[in-house]
């Protein structure tokens, strides 16, 4: 006669938690194992590695974008070191222009010429605006006055771009022609000045 064996319940859950466990830890173990990533092959991942960055290299279009960017971002810098530069040396002096130290900064670069110079000549002509002989006209340009301060550093900047045209770009050759008396001691007072303002 054949015996049956049989098995008591807590050896059977004993039995059934240790392939549990055992099939936990396996799944686990194989979660945090490497893997081959099934896909595009190393050498045709390599050859268009290559040719993507040729082409980035080689477009003429993504140089510009680039060298434009950074060109922009530099002159934008030293616009606003200039600005700074400006209206610090303005309120010093407690001048009305010092609230226009972008538009002399602006003008100086439209028209080609030092950026500090007539912030300069203000100074020289009539404490930077504030003892003016015509309306707004803080730089004893001309005969007449301005509308306004930006309308008065624009024209005036127009006008020295003009000396500046035709070779005299320093304040001592500007002085023999914007102020011939007492061109010398004009000259050495503004060419001061622009010194204090910064480079």
């Amino acid at each position: 006669m054949k015996t049956v064996k049989t098995y008591k319940p807590k050896n059977v859950l004993t039995v059934f938690t240790g392939i549990l466990i055992t099939g936990l830890i396996l799944n686990t173990l194989y979660q945090f194992t490497p893997k081959e990533i099934i896909g595009i092959d190393n050498e045709t991942f390599e050859r268009e590695y290559k040719q993507d960055i040729e082409y980035i290299e080689e477009t003429s279009q993504e140089k510009t974008i680039l060298m434009e960017a950074v060109s922009i971002d530099t002159q934008e810098i030293e616009r606003q070191r200039k600005i700074s530069n400006i209206r610090k040396f303005l309120e010093g002096k407690n001048s009305p222009l010092a609230a226009y130290a972008e538009d002399l900064v602006d003008a100086a670069r439209e028209y080609g010429i030092d950026y500090r110079l007539v912030a300069a000549i203000s100074i020289v002509e009539s404490s930077g605006g504030l003892y003016n002989f015509r309306p707004y006209n803080a730089w004893g340009w001309g005969k007449s006055g301005f509308e306004n301060w930006k309308d008065a550093i624009w024209s005036v900047s127009k006008g020295l771009g003009n000396y500046y045209a035709k070779g005299l770009d320093t304040p001592y050759e500007i002085g023999r022609v914007y102020c011939p008396p007492s061109s010398d001691s004009w000259s050495r007072k503004v060419s001061s000045l622009m010194r204090k303002i910064g480079e």
